[in-house]
């Protein structure tokens, strides 16, 4: 007869956490070690499915309706189109190698979007599209963070733009986001619980228009890669091709863009139509021979580490120093320096936090880090360090919980989200 003690139980306590019981359960379980979304079946049975990428902070307050992994649905279009049929509600979360894009649904129709990535921020899709320059944005983004006022709020406030442009470019920015996502093949995807009108700029667009639009764009764009490779790709005009009197305005502006040969990337700049528009525009100039591919330049410089960079980890380090005066009061001065070598075990950041420690204070050594992120060759590096200090503040807060009374968790979390806002 088998003893208690020898049994796989697994007890759920009343306030939600799971212990093992039994010697030979932890021996079992260690294999499988990893990261877990969980349901419960329509016959009460408790489910978990292992997933690649942690949900973020809030994600973990908020049930999970749907859950899954994007390759197994097809694509993020399958995905998309099952939650606009079923005309669900929630928050739709993609994520995939470090990246983290999110739809925010209200009965199929979008509400609203949001990204971890740089060039999806309000500001930089401003500056894309030609509403702010490079200089007006810096400037406006150092005046909106010593406000503490969203970038948005702060250009209002100052009257740069009108309430019409700024619903203009929310808009916008949703619709590049979403477009975005149409291109994960893999991942891993969570609709949880949301409310729409939580979000502070909430809009309503369809669905469906979206995704047609944005698979009409993913036919064109690749169309258009059969001539042009990508961002990188140098090209310069042809002969007399400014004598041309059959041009549209945007056909102009490109080829006024290129009075020397130009990447791609830097006619986008230029022109701020947007990459798909600036490209389509460049394919149907070189279809009339007015164009021509010089070369491809893939071997660009990566982007180099400006004073931004510094700015986002003083701003990171600024809470986690919070976290830690906070779990300092409980006596677990050590748990930050615990908290990050867990977590250096389960995510993919292991060479850029490479050496770096938390400070007496709880703050992240800045030089070690910013040395590491140097050596690193993600394409967009700003962006990669700023996904890697994401996860981990997640994690810490996640942990920190254990030792903090509820009045600092949302204490802290208020600090959070101010946070996210000072970044943009």
């Amino acid at each position: 007869m088998s003893r208690r003690e020898d049994r796989n139980l697994l007890r759920i306590d009343a306030q939600g956490r799971v212990l093992g019981i039994g010697p030979l359960l932890a021996e079992q379980l260690r294999p499988h070690k990893g990261l877990y979304g969980f349901a419960v079946g329509a016959d009460g049975a408790l489910r978990f499915e292992k997933v690649d990428v942690s949900p973020s902070a809030d994600e973990y307050h908020q049930p999970i309706i749907l859950q899954g992994d994007i390759g197994a649905m097809g694509s993020t279009v399958e995905v998309i189109n099952f939650v606009n049929s079923a005309q669900m509600t929630g928050n739709l979360v993609l994520l995939a190698d470090g990246l983290r894009k999110a739809i925010y649904f209200q009965n199929g129709e979008v509400r609203g979007a949001s990204s971890n990535r740089v060039e999806d921020r309000l500001g930089e899709i401003m500056y894309r599209f030609g509403a702010l320059s490079r200089q007006s944005l810096d400037e406006a983004i150092e005046a909106s963070r010593k406000r503490r006022r969203p970038l948005g709020n702060y250009l209002l406030d100052e009257g740069i733009i009108t309430q019409a442009d700024l619903y203009r470019y929310v808009r916008r920015q949703v619709e590049e986001i979403f477009y975005s996502t149409l291109l994960l093949k893999d991942g891993q995807f969570f609709l949880t619980r949301f409310d729409a009108e939580r979000l502070p700029s909430p809009i309503s667009l369809n669905a469906q228009s979206l995704l047609m639009e944005g698979l009409r764009r993913m036919d064109e764009m690749a169309y258009f890669r059969q001539k042009i490779a990508g961002p990188h790709t140098r090209l310069a005009r042809k002969g007399d091709a400014q004598g041309s009197s059959e041009l549209g305005a945007k056909e102009r502006a490109v080829l006024d863009a290129l009075s020397q040969p130009s990447t791609v990337e830097q006619v986008t700049l230029a022109c701020r139509l947007g990459a798909f528009e600036t490209t389509k525009m460049l394919h149907r100039l070189l279809d009339e021979g007015l164009l021509e591919v010089v070369d491809d330049a893939a071997d660009v410089p990566a982007q180099s580490l400006d004073g931004e960079v510094g700015k986002m980890v003083d701003t990171f380090n600024s809470v986690f120093e919070r976290i830690f005066q906070a779990i300092s009061r409980h006596g677990r001065e050590d748990a930050l320096e615990q908290g990050l070598e867990t977590f250096l075990q389960f995510y993919g950041f292991v060479e850029l936090f490479q050496g770096v420690k938390f400070d007496q204070a709880g703050r992240l050594d800045k030089a070690k880090l910013l040395e590491n992120l140097r050596a690193n060759q993600a394409d967009n590096r700003l962006s990669f360090l700023q996904q890697a200090l994401n996860e981990l503040l997640f994690f810490e807060m996640f942990a920190a919980r254990e030792w903090l009374e509820r009045d600092e968790q949302h204490e802290l979390q208020k600090i959070i989200n101010q946070l996210f806002i000072d970044i943009g």
